[in-house]
């Protein structure tokens, strides 16, 4: 059984902060991405309904996470989404094959 921790991350915020969320989701993107811990960091946005965004991470151990959840990147998005009453959930996934 693998250590890695796998979260899908929804978050869905009012159409007209929908471009800034974007942004702060990309700048958080970018430092993750540089922690070694992290596997895989994925943004996407909902074509169908916008100011809706997925993030798809993969880490490679919970310390790993945990650490990710301290740094200030992370913090800057999280103050963003409580600041602008953003709508999230969090789901911490348990892949049932492995990746192809």
């Amino acid at each position: 059984m693998s250590d890695a921790v796998h979260i899908l991350a929804l978050v869905t915020i009012a159409e007209d902060k929908a471009a800034q969320l974007e942004e702060a989701i990309r700048v958080c993107t970018k430092f993750s991405l540089q922690e070694e811990a992290c596997k895989r960091y994925e943004i996407s946005r909902d074509s169908e309904k916008k100011g809706r965004f997925m993030v798809s991470e993969i880490w490679a151990t919970q310390a790993g996470f945990e650490a990710h959840l301290e740094t200030e990147h992370f913090g800057e998005l999280a103050s963003f989404v409580q600041q602008n009453g953003a709508l999230l959930e969090v789901i911490r996934q348990q892949p049932l094959q492995p990746a192809s």
